[in-house]
């Protein structure tokens, strides 16, 4: 089975465009000030209004990190996201809080260095639709994912939770087939992988990555 892609970080309706013309599966939009990804809520909700413009069936990620209720009840009110993926270090209690305020599929966010990360995964799936897996960020780090780094993705070889997941973290046009051979996994997700600088997507990247995936 082919790889369903999201294309994360998503700021201009030509990224959009171009995403959707090479079949991305998943579009991402960040609001996190301390990225050069970070759209403000208003921006994103104008963002997805012009996206379905185009295309209404492609669904549409608020990413978010550590939000809290104001910001997830706007998410609900007025930028009405498909999906809320939550990157930051909410405990499962908080996931299913946010369940509960939203009523929108979630997709909660682990950070992987070592297998032991995985030991408490099924605590969220009750009240996700969607995991993902991304790289741990080293000590200090200002940003929870999006740094261009991966982990040892044979971690992921025997990894057997009840929900699809994505795999995430310093993904490429060069090692699509590599990350899915080693890893198993049923997603990917990118965002530095496919800019020309941080924050700018590179359409030719962008196509070029979902032409790769989609070939595996």
């Amino acid at each position: 089975m082919l790889p369903k892609v999201k294309i994360c970080g998503i700021r201009t309706i030509d990224a959009a465009i171009a995403a959707i013309n090479d079949s991305a599966d998943f579009l991402g939009f960040i609001h996190f000030p301390k990225s050069p990804r970070h759209l403000t809520l208003n921006a994103m909700k104008d963002l997805m209004l012009a996206i379905r413009g185009v295309n209404a069936n492609i669904p549409c990620v608020s990413v978010v990190v550590n939000a809290e209720n104001d910001v997830l009840e706007t998410l609900r009110d007025e930028v009405k996201p498909d999906l809320i993926q939550l990157h930051g270090k909410e405990t499962p209690e908080r996931v299913a809080e946010i369940a509960a305020l939203t009523h929108i599929p979630l997709i909660k966010a682990v950070s992987v260095s070592e297998k032991s990360d995985l030991e408490g995964v099924s605590a969220y799936e009750p009240y996700v639709r969607y995991m993902m897996f991304d790289a741990r960020p080293p000590k200090g780090a200002a940003m929870p994912g999006g740094l261009g780094l991966s982990f040892d993705w044979t971690i992921m070889q025997d990894y057997s939770g009840a929900k699809p997941w994505f795999l995430a973290g310093g993904l490429s046009i060069a090692n699509a087939a590599e990350a899915v051979k080693l890893s198993g996994a049923p997603m990917l997700d990118i965002s530095s992988g496919v800019e020309s600088a941080p924050g700018v997507k590179d359409n030719t990247l962008i196509s070029g990555f979902l032409k790769a995936a989609k070939s595996l």
